[in-house]
């Protein structure tokens, strides 16, 4: 039993993913390197509940594939590798680019948890349903009546 209430998780450190938050150069080589911020659970005994907890790992990053705000693979590195005893994993490849988010099952662009078409679709359907209504209620009853008439009249003639 741990003198804390907080286990360590059991996962190792092997590979991570995260997100970058800083890009350096190191060394009288200016060897590029990315600090990745990356997410673990800790399991609290006392509670019986895992906690996030973030860690920042500093990875090589050799061909420059992040940059800020991209959701990277990390895989950690032996000891004669490193450049510097901090650096303990390099970059595998770019999970996620930042910005530029594609659901990975159909293909299409998200905003902010809706999908791009969706969004150009309920424009669409706004325009329609609210706004042509609320011109058609500032005109008189007359000219409202003429309108539709029109309307009918062109349905007709795009049928025939």
């Amino acid at each position: 039993m741990p003198k804390t209430s907080v286990w360590k998780t059991r996962v190792g450190t092997q590979i991570l993913m995260g997100k970058i938050t800083d890009i350096t150069q190191i060394g009288i080589d200016r060897i590029p390197c990315a600090q990745v911020r990356c997410q673990m659970n800790e399991f609290n005994i006392y509670l019986k509940k895992y906690f996030a907890r973030s860690f920042d790992f500093w990875a090589l990053d050799k061909t420059s594939l992040g940059n800020i705000g991209d959701t990277v693979l990390i895989k950690q590195i032996d000891g004669s590798s490193r450049p510097k005893a901090n650096v303990s994993h390099a970059v595998d490849r770019v999970v996620f680019k930042f910005g530029n988010i594609v659901d990975p099952v159909t293909g299409r662009k998200i905003f902010n948890d809706t999908f791009a078409d969706e969004i150009d679709l309920k424009k669409v359907l706004v325009e329609e349903v609210v706004d042509k209504p609320l011109e058609e209620e500032s005109m008189l009853f007359e000219e409202r009546r003429a309108l539709q008439i029109r309307r009918l009249e062109q349905e007709k003639e795009a049928n025939v």
